[in-house]
């Protein structure tokens, strides 16, 4: 019994002089939260820079970044993976009923989808569909160099369909390709339901491509 009374006494002795360590000391973690942004040095700096081994306010760390220095890092985030493509610039629908040029290009785009669906029905969806869209707005929108896939079939389809809107539409400016692409991408978005609805659609109307 005396050493259970003594072990009690011994804990509230320490919590006393742990409580009086703290007053006099501060928290670790808030003087953590209370240290200045390294680089701005005006804002509390809140994120621990694991490139600097520095706590910076999170506008810093959000103007400093960059691939090379912020791979890994969990507040960075490549932008390919957030990019809005349907911010991508389009052609509204009805400039696309109007224009027998703007549909004759969205022709070769859905009919090489069509081809695409047509040799590989059971795996091609209106999914892989975006996805090849996607890819070329990277590269002719975003100016993406390297294509960022670990799919390579996606990508040697994508090739491919780079390969046949060079022969099929050697004359068609940069922009209408975008635009017109861009409305395609919306017109799947539209109709699919997350299966072929779209490229079933589709085949109906347009078809295969047809080789020159």
């Amino acid at each position: 019994m005396a050493q259970i009374l003594l072990l009690c006494f011994a804990g509230k002795i320490s919590d006393m002089y742990g409580k009086q360590v703290m007053r006099a000391f501060g928290s670790p973690k808030k003087d953590i939260l209370m240290a200045k942004c390294s680089i701005c040095n005006s804002r509390k700096g809140k994120r621990k820079c694991a490139a600097d081994n520095t706590f910076v306010c999170s506008l810093c760390c959000g103007q400093s970044r960059t691939a090379e220095k912020c791979a890994g890092c969990s507040y960075y985030k490549d932008v390919s993976l957030i990019r809005n493509y349907r911010k991508v610039p389009f052609y509204s629908t009805q400039r696309m009923s109007d224009s027998s040029n703007l549909q004759d290009i969205a022709n070769v785009i859905e009919s090489i989808l069509c081809q695409f669906y047509a040799e590989d029905e059971n795996v091609f969806t209106d999914k892989q569909a975006l996805q090849l869209l996607e890819l070329a707005f990277d590269r002719f929108h975003f100016g993406e160099t390297e294509l960022k896939i670990d799919d390579h079939e996606l990508k040697a389809k994508f090739e491919k369909m780079f390969q046949m809107i060079q022969v099929d539409l050697p004359n068609t400016s940069h922009d209408d390709l975008i635009k017109v692409s861009a409305s395609v991408y919306r017109s799947i978005q539209r109709r699919t339901q997350g299966g072929r609805e779209y490229l079933s659609f589709i085949q109906q109307y347009v078809g295969n491509r047809v080789a020159p």
